[in-house]
């Protein structure tokens, strides 16, 4: 058999064979669900008629909040989100009933039958309402360090302003869908496109009012995610749990393109009002700044992306004196929910956004102001954490070394001197990015390894592969570790019957938690075989050795390997003297807390640093433009797949770059979106991208790196897309100083900037 590639699933997908939930054949006797969803936006219910719904041929059951058997509560941390609303609805399309049928368009045509009789009630939809009205979910939070009264008083110069960041559709290529399938002893068995399988099993258990071990929820793999299945797959995973322990027969849930896009939450957007004060350099004495988000009707995951986006609103800045303002609000929207970065990226767009108008305010280098605030080791943070690795400044330095900065910058003056309707513009994003959930427990996972007679070996562990290729990472660790072929190492499906309690797959934790879990399993079971391939090298070639290797599917004396006993054998051996050859690894992420009260703790175990420079090419009659080059340089500690974290830097900047730039979700006066399929959102193409794109990925040597010196590399890259915005607000500020581009800067963005 021919090696494989250090890749588990891309010769799948490259040749079409690997299967994700919606390839497999029905089930006899399944069941497909449709929903009534709510026709308006905020509500009170009068009257569901579900009666002809009910008698239409062909319907097998329509149920409704009241046929519950359990508590009607999805809602998780923040108890306030049922799975069908009983008395208020609380944003449009929010699903009223569930109709099941063997034939999906018959419980579709059932499903326009039933009646709603509901008075009507105000809705809001706007953060500025919502905070005027003082709709938040909890009080305002607060992160506080220094004097900043003072510090503003004391401060040569100030400004002060407001910043918008608008929401963003995950668009993941497989729509939310789940099979629940009743077996014996009462179990159901969730298929489920889930990046929480813990969640979708204790919240399926609370609704129907059984024990959490009555659900089990297996994750084959993810047609993509983003953050977007880690809250928002729930809902209709115990919708189809809910149909399957009703009818006893399989369910099926899945939702169109449209209903997807419709009823499910977004990006959060965010609005920021800020001030900020800096000395004749343009060093920052002084932040005050206050984040607002839109959280829609529930609370979701919104107070966690609030506090990242607080964790975030310095970026990679050290300021003296520094107030950050939280509040959620709540409106009449589908909830929003997690996405890649997690308020990340709206923090630092604000801190970025002022420094730029710190620098045109000084008539200064953009760059140098970055550089002259960056954080130092010995630095402490608005909330407490001591920086110990700082390379904010030595990122700059490489993106602008990389990208020949004060030549780039000289070409665009020559470019836009001589050009009268095209007009250039540079952008820098330099990024530090806390890795770790903010919530301390979270961050624990488990694994389990097993060991088989012929040498090949099977891990588990709570970790979901959506695309970002984790199972190919837990490989290449239990690999490094017992020294297998890449071949013989299979890494299981997420399933809560065999690593159960898993955290979700999400904070890009996925391979730090997961991989060190492995780790430890694979430790294990090197240790439990140690003294008996010493035993057997000793009794085979007189060699008697503390150091042994385990490599190339051998072990063998450090000193000699040519003499070896193939890791078959030892297995055979052991399994025969009984040693144990299954494991469970544990791992909890070291040193993290967090004081809510006080605004003060240590939330993430370490930081990832990159920068990003953009050069874009304006049509100022049009509004259109082109990205001409892009430089971005990203430190990811020891990688342990360079190839896959490269494929996530491209990916996570493009992603951004289409949020900032032309992933516009429109609104009606309503609440319903109108931007709800591909005709009417735009995601970025291949012609989109960049015409020059390099990315240099800088190994390091951190000491508060994750597994085998790794990090993290999921979110961080997102926030270089960010580059493109600032180059297009540059372009346009080459013709009219004062203008300020809105986000996403869309062409008629663009072109309303201009006018």
């Amino acid at each position: 058999m021919a090696k494989l590639p250090w890749h588990i699933n891309g010769p799948l997908h490259v040749s079409g064979r690997s299967r994700f939930i919606g390839d497999e054949a029905p089930l006899s006797g399944m069941l497909y669900a449709k929903f009534f969803f709510s026709p308006v936006a905020h509500a009170r219910i009068i009257k569901l008629d579900l009666s002809a719904a009910k008698a239409f041929p062909g319907v097998h059951a329509v149920y409704s909040a009241q046929d519950i058997p359990g508590e009607n509560m999805i809602g998780h941390v923040y108890k306030d989100e049922p799975l069908f609303p009983e008395d208020i609805i609380m944003f449009y399309h929010q699903p009223l009933a569930m109709v099941l049928s063997e034939d999906e368009s018959i419980a579709e045509a059932a499903a326009g039958l039933i009646i709603l009789e509901a008075e009507e009630l105000p809705a809001v939809f706007s953060i500025e309402e919502a905070d005027r009205l003082k709709q938040w979910y909890i009080p305002e939070r607060k992160i506080e360090r220094g004097d900043v009264a003072d510090a503003l008083n004391r401060s040569r110069y100030s400004i002060h302003g407001q910043s918008y960041t608008g929401g963003q559709e995950h668009f993941y290529m497989e729509s939310q869908r789940t099979r629940a399938i009743p077996t014996d002893h009462d179990l159901i068995h969730l298929l489920c496109a889930t990046q929480s399988t813990t969640e979708v099993q204790e919240i399926a258990a609370v609704v129907l009012g059984i024990p959490a071990h009555r659900i089990a929820v297996e994750v084959p793999r993810l047609g993509g995610a983003f953050g977007g299945k880690e809250r928002s797959a729930t809902i209709w995973a115990v919708m189809a749990a809910l149909g399957a322990f009703l009818s006893a027969r399989p369910v099926q849930v899945v939702l169109t393109r449209d209903e997807d896009m419709r009823t499910t939450g977004k990006r959060h957007p965010f609005l920021s009002k800020w001030k900020i004060g800096f000395d004749e350099d343009g060093k920052i004495l002084a932040w005050d700044i206050e984040l607002m988000c839109n959280g829609g009707a529930y609370a979701d995951l919104s107070i966690a992306i609030l506090e990242r986006a607080m964790f975030h609103a310095e970026n990679c800045y050290h300021i003296p004196a520094v107030r950050i303002k939280g509040r959620a609000c709540r409106t009449n929207l589908p909830p929003n929910t997690a996405f890649r970065g997690f308020g990340g990226p709206q923090g630092m767009f604000t801190i970025e956004s002022a420094l730029g108008q710190i620098a045109k305010k000084l008539h200064k280098d953009p760059l140098q102001i970055r550089k002259l605030n960056c954080y130092q080791n010995g630095d402490i943070t608005p909330y407490g954490q001591q920086i110990k690795e700082s390379s904010a400044l030595d990122m700059l330095n490489q993106v602008a070394q990389a990208a020949d900065y004060q030549q780039l910058s000289k070409d665009i003056q020559d470019f836009n001197s001589s050009h009268e309707h095209l007009k250039q513009g540079l952008g820098i994003m330099p990024v530090k990015f806390g890795i770790s959930f903010t919530t301390s427990f979270m961050n624990q996972g488990s694994a389990l390894i097993w060991v088989y007679l012929d040498g090949s070996l099977s891990v588990s562990t709570g970790g979901v592969e959506m695309g970002q290729e984790l199972n190919s990472k837990v490989a290449l660790i239990v690999q490094r570790v017992l020294g297998l072929s890449f071949e013989k190492i299979r890494v299981e499906s997420s399933h809560t019957q065999r690593t159960g309690n898993a955290s979700p797959t999400a904070a890009s934790t996925g391979s730090d938690i997961n991989g060190n879990a492995a780790r430890i399993a694979a430790e294990k079971i090197r240790k439990n075989l140690t003294e008996l391939a010493r035993v057997m090298l000793q009794e085979r070639y007189e060699i008697e050795s503390e150091e042994l290797v385990f490599a190339e599917d051998k072990v063998f004396a450090q000193a000699e390997p040519e003499q070896s006993i193939a890791f078959p054998e030892l297995i055979k051996r052991a399994h025969q003297t009984r040693i144990p050859l299954g494991a469970y690894g544990y791992y909890a992420t070291p040193d993290l807390y967090f004081d809510r009260d006080l605004g003060q703790g240590h939330p993430f175990h370490y930081f990832v640093y990159g920068a990003a420079m953009a050069r874009v090419q304006l049509n100022l009659l049009s509004g259109e433009h082109e990205i001409t080059s892009v430089n971005i340089v990203h430190e990811n500690g020891q990688s342990l797949h360079p190839d896959i974290d490269m494929g996530q830097v491209v990916g996570a900047f493009i992603q951004g770059m289409g949020w900032c730039t032309m992933e516009e979700l429109v609104i009606d006066a309503k609440g319903r979106y109108l931007s709800a399929n591909p005709s009417t959102y735009k995601i970025p193409g291949v012609r989109d991208l960049p015409r020059d794109l390099q990315v240099k990925m800088l190994n390091s040597k951190s000491a508060e790196a994750s597994v085998f010196g790794s990090k993290a590399v999921g979110e961080p890259p997102f926030m270089y897309g960010l580059a493109v915005f600032f180059a297009l607000q540059n372009a346009i500020q080459s013709v009219k100083p004062e203008a300020e581009l809105s986000f996403p800067a869309t062409p008629e963005a663009i072109v309303r900037a201009l006018n």
